[in-house]
């Protein structure tokens, strides 16, 4: 019996693996000019006002009695692409559509990598008609302004992060422990992803959290993910011994 349970276990693991796949830009770029082409971005409204994917409908993952009702309409025959800024929200959403039946592809790298790709997006008007862009407006610090910041101090820590990003939310303590701690050293800059869309995009940053660290305004190491505190004083120790 136990043998038996392992074996279906197996088998409802490999149908949701078959039943949900990871793709790109290349893939989004190829199937978003279809008609009826099942497309959700599952991130909240204003975010989707903001910018998204031509043809792409609005279902807030966070929003979840809307969020079931609308799945409920779709059409199972068909394959559900999903999408949100980073991942985090898409990777939800699609294995709770996969759990429903459906065929899911999951764009992991969301809004961030479409941005970063220079990617055309629509823009919601105040007047509710769409626009398509390439999202000329400034948002957030301009280039500008950012070469200003890493050449305040002789060494400065960009972090950049999402209040929706789990591993930001995890990784914010340690940030703000050695940005108190460590002023002295290093001065500390955290970027909301949301608020910095241009920025992001010119520094082609398709993932979050990511750190970089600058000495003289040059950047000379970064990271992208989750990092223990004991390495990342590593990297900010190795820099400040370093001679120029």
């Amino acid at each position: 019996m136990r043998k038996l349970c392992v074996m279906l276990g197996l088998i409802l693991a490999t149908f949701q693996l078959q039943a949900q796949t990871k793709i790109g830009s290349a893939e989004i770029e190829k199937v978003k000019d279809k008609k009826n082409i099942q497309l959700l971005d599952v991130r909240t409204n204003k975010e989707f006002q903001d910018g998204h994917i031509k043809n792409a409908k609005n279902l807030d993952w966070n929003n979840k009695d809307e969020f079931k009702n609308a799945v409920a309409k779709l059409d199972k025959s068909k394959p559900v692409y999903v999408y949100c800024l980073g991942g985090g929200r898409s990777k939800q959403a699609s294995a709770y559509l996969t759990e429903k039946g459906f065929q899911v592809f999951d764009y992991s790298g969301g809004m961030m990598d479409w941005r970063s790709s220079n990617k055309p997006e629509i823009r919601e008007s105040k007047e509710g008609s769409s626009t398509d862009s390439k999202s000329k407006a400034v948002k957030g610090l301009t280039e500008e302004q950012f070469n200003h910041l890493i050449n305040s101090q002789d060494m400065v820590l960009v972090n950049y992060s999402a209040v929706w990003c789990g591993p930001c939310q995890e990784l914010k303590p340690t940030i703000l422990k050695i940005q108190k701690r460590e002023a002295n050293k290093v001065k500390v800059v955290r970027l909301d992803a949301d608020e910095n869309k241009n920025l992001l995009q010119q520094k082609k940053i398709s993932q979050i959290p990511k750190l970089s660290l600058y000495k003289k305004g040059k950047e000379i190491w970064s990271h992208t993910g989750m990092i223990s505190e004991a390495e990342l004083m590593k990297q900010i120790n190795k820099a400040a011994n370093k001679k120029s």
